[in-house]
């Protein structure tokens, strides 16, 4: 990397802790739907992918859509448990008051998601608007269009820009893109397979605690 001067950071998984609520709605309301899935089944198929996406996937795997009032049902009770129970990543906000460098978000989630976690967590002042989401580009993450995107948003250049990523997908995304990506997999919602795939996808290295990112930044540099 020849200067580093951008931090991508990813939303669910990365800055808060979103995604086993979400995915335990998704199965729910899937089942609900009279499609037999599991939590953890969900877990090791959609983590990381757009809802579009994951909904064609359910489409191919069961060969047949969802039915039409599915999407409207599933969000409702999604945005009900995240404002019950939402939190933010372990030691996300000591973390982003330390990084000096600029910032911004890239989601695979929907404009209106991205507001709503980070709002709920209080994480929303952190990142001044600057927040992309895959319905801003013709393709999701695993395709790079997305980190670009927000790197030309920001002008910056690729090379100059790391990618704060929890799932394959993502990385597979600032991987595609040119950019340096850094894996997070917090001790309890990970294993070594995890780190593995994260690595085998493309991340630089691993990390489980976000305490850890203000030094590794500094290394990066």
């Amino acid at each position: 990397m020849a200067n580093l001067e951008l931090v991508i950071f990813d939303c669910d998984g990365v800055l808060v802790d979103s995604e086993p609520i979400v995915n335990r709605i998704f199965a729910e309301t899937l089942a609900e739907a009279g499609f037999a899935i599991t939590y953890e089944e969900v877990t090791r198929q959609f983590v990381g992918k757009s809802f579009v996406t994951c909904l064609e996937m359910i489409e191919q795997i069961y060969g047949r859509p969802v039915p039409p009032s599915y999407l409207a049902r599933s969000k409702e009770r999604e945005i009900a448990a995240l404002k019950q129970e939402l939190q933010a990543t372990s030691g996300i906000a000591e973390t982003l008051k330390e990084i000096a460098l600029p910032r911004c978000v890239a989601s695979n989630s929907s404009p209106r998601h991205i507001q709503l976690v980070l709002g709920l967590t209080g994480l929303l002042p952190h990142f001044d608007g600057k927040l992309y989401s895959c319905h801003h580009v013709d393709r999701p993450k695993p395709f790079p269009d997305l980190y670009l995107h927000a790197a030309s948003q920001m002008g910056k250049a690729p090379e100059n820009c790391i990618v704060i990523e929890d799932s394959v997908t993502g990385v597979q995304a600032g991987n595609a893109a040119g950019m340096s990506v850094l894996g997070y997999a917090p001790r309890d919602r990970s294993n070594s397979l995890h780190h593995e795939a994260l690595i085998a996808a493309g991340a630089t290295l691993v990390f489980d605690d976000m305490r850890q990112l203000p030094n590794l930044l500094e290394q990066w540099k």
